[in-house]
Order: C-alpha cells, then structure tokens, then sequence
C-alpha cells in the first residue's frame, strides 16, 4: 500500500447547520485520499446525518507539491466553502505517526505514512497539530455496543481536555456513510509538553487507552503529530498554530 508524505487540512465553520457539502478532486496529481467530514457531536445531531456547524476536508498525498496545490484551490474542490463563515487551512507534515486507519485502503487499513520518511521532530515549544482515528471492522458480527463504548469514552475525554491551558482547540469528525471512514479528532497543541501531560499523565485520556487496551473497544487506533509547512485562514478568530 502507498503510504503519504504531506497532509492538507481545512477546517470549515458556517453560522447555520447545514449537512456537508460534495468535493471534487478528479484526477489530481498526488492525492491519495481526500474526504469531507463533520462534527456533528458537537452540533448534537447523530453522525450520520453529517448535519454540523463545522467541517474538515482531510487529504493525504503522495508529496508536498500535491499538498500545496489543494490547500491553493481547495474552492475549486469544495465550491460551497465560499458560503463559510470561517475557513482554516493548512500543509501539515508529519513528525511522528503510529498505528492504523483505512483512509488509503479500507479493505486492508495500515500506516498512513512510511515511518522512515517522517519529518524531523521539532523545538519542544512549537505548536503543532494532532489527528487521531478510531476504526472497526464492517461486517455483520459487528457488535454496536463496542463502538458506542467507545464512541462514550472519547465523549468523556473530550470533555476532560475543556480547561487544557496547552490546547487550542478540538473537534471530532464523522465522514459520511457511517463507518466506512475512520472517524478522527483534531487538536490543536502550544508544545509537546502540554499533548503529553494530557495523553500520559492522570485522567481521562490515560484511563481511555487502559480500557481500550485490556478490552480492544476499537479494532484499530491511529495518532499523527505534524508541523505545518504553509497555513492561511483563522479558526474561532486565530490561527490554532500561531
């Protein structure tokens, strides 16, 4: 499986709801995934529904040149953004990556980017941003209540992160037709420091990878820690990687 080297995200905000827009990306060079999601836990609307307030547009490519030319011309891929209130965008790429998600084959989930070729960690005061998945395996024998556990805990760490004096923002994003896609959270970090305590430290978040690993709620997890390499845009009035 051909695994990427740079991110492109946008983040979307609009001061109704309204279920997420179509994009078109064609026969771009060098990407290897790109897809439209929704926060709609934070709407309160159900996930399937992709009714929200807030949208991202995730793409994974094969090198920065592809990267860069979506983040420039992410209007002609995603034409109802021109109607948002609040557009934020960026090239992101990656330093540390660990686990599996389906974006780039979902029949056969894997690493997204090539260990080996990942960036180089950077000064431990830098800003940077975090994209973690959740996924499972679709079949029948499906048990819902797993997902819905563990859907119930990261509710719970969501919550946990409100006072964070480190973090900038989060969201969680659902892309549509229910679990095809992994869904993934998106945080934004003032420095490495602050994502550590939070992740490793005593709470919610440490108590959540117990239970996941001594009960396997997710049959694949994923994290992704990237710097941005170009960035254009505010979200809720500034830049989260300022």
């Amino acid at each position: 499986m051909q695994t990427a080297s740079h991110v492109s995200l946008h983040l979307i905000r609009f001061e109704s709801l309204r279920p997420a827009g179509a994009i078109e990306v064609g026969d771009r060079a060098g990407v290897l995934f790109c897809g439209v999601a929704a926060d709609t836990r934070a709407a309160g609307t159900e996930p399937a529904s992709q009714q929200a307030f807030a949208f991202a547009i995730l793409g994974l490519h094969q090198d920065a040149v592809s990267a860069h030319l979506l983040l420039e011309n992410y209007r002609s891929v995603a034409p109802w953004t021109v109607e948002a209130r609040e557009v934020w965008g960026a090239v992101l790429r990656p330093f540390r990556h660990k686990g599996e998600a389906n974006y780039l084959n979902r029949m056969h989930p894997g690493p997204l980017f090539e260990p080996g070729a990942l960036f180089a960690a950077p000064s431990a005061d830098t800003p940077f941003v975090s994209i973690t998945t959740s996924g499972w395996h679709i079949c029948p024998e499906l048990d819902m209540n797993r997902v819905r556990e563990f859907s119930t805990g990261v509710l719970a760490v969501r919550a946990s992160m409100t006072a964070m004096s480190g973090l900038h923002s989060q969201q969680s994003f659902f892309f549509p037709r229910g679990l095809e896609h992994d869904p993934m959270t998106i945080t934004f970090w003032k420095n490495q420091a602050a994502l550590t305590e939070f992740a490793y430290g005593p709470g919610g978040h440490r108590l959540q990878m117990e239970r996941q690993h001594e009960r396997g709620l997710a049959d694949r997890t994923s994290f992704t820690r990237c710097l941005a390499e170009s960035k254009q845009g505010t979200w809720y009035g500034a830049c989260p990687l300022a």
